[in-house]
């Protein structure tokens, strides 16, 4: 029985076809093979996966504009930060994580990238996972795991890592981007950013007391606000500089 491709309109039989969570089928020659081989088709509907599609098309863009060029400069100000094979270019506030294909074993070298905003990069956690290898020999595998707000298609992103070190490595850099590592001489910016939110709830509480919706909207996106940056530091200009890198390919 043959099927249609939900996306490109194909018509498939069962061995060319994937099917989706929702019941809709995507062509494997063709609509699946433009998105990345982490990504889980089987448990995602049709929009999730027009989603990552979409994700990876931009993304990709982004990685040819962006990344590549700063893999060769000798700019110390457009250095990429490598977490392989997660690629961090703060100086435009984005970062990839980089798909890499080949057609005949080292040959036919192509890239996919699905690019995020550094800005909404609000979890990094380490984990290890007992596997089993292809003698069959039990081993400790180590992953780091990112984790987007504000972001469609292919997330979280789970990537090995050599162990602790390298993971800490990764960790000491995002919390010294983000302003936020726990050290003696951050601590009064860390505690002051804490009492503004705070302030700006109670703000937020008292307009929900006196009955004024229009000023409760208003200080329930500030207290938000106020709260986030309290707990991920500011990330207003890595936004600023994301926003208008992506502007400028679109």
């Amino acid at each position: 029985m043959a099927n249609t491709c939900a996306i490109c309109g194909a018509e498939i039989n069962v061995f060319q076809s994937q099917k989706l969570t929702d019941g809709n089928y995507i062509c494997r020659k063709t609509c699946k093979k433009k998105g990345f081989k982490d990504y889980d088709f089987v448990h995602s509907d049709l929009p999730g996966v027009e989603a990552h599609l979409a994700q990876v098309e931009l993304g990709t863009k982004l990685w040819n504009t962006y990344f590549v060029p700063r893999l060769k400069t000798k700019d110390k100000s457009q250095k990429l930060e490598v977490f392989y094979p997660v690629y961090v270019a703060a100086d435009v506030g984005l970062m990839a994580y980089v798909e890499t294909r080949y057609k005949i074993f080292i040959f036919g070298k192509s890239q996919l990238a699905c690019v995020y905003r550094i800005a909404d990069l609000v979890g990094y956690d380490y984990s290890t996972e007992t596997t089993q290898n292809s003698e069959g020999k039990t081993e400790n595998v180590n992953y780091a795991t990112l984790t987007f707000r504000n972001t469609q298609g292919l997330n979280p992103v789970k990537i090995k890592v050599s162990g602790p070190k390298s993971f800490e490595k990764m960790e000491k850099y995002f919390n010294t981007l983000f302003g936020i590592q726990k050290t003696l001489g951050n601590a009064k910016n860390t505690w002051k950013s804490q009492i503004n939110a705070a302030a700006s709830i109670g703000s937020a509480i008292g307009a929900m007391m006196k009955g004024d919706q229009a000023a409760l909207e208003d200080k329930a996106a500030a207290a938000a606000e106020a709260l986030d940056t309290a707990i991920y530091g500011d990330r207003t200009e890595l936004e600023q500089k994301a926003d208008a890198a992506i502007a400028a390919v679109k």
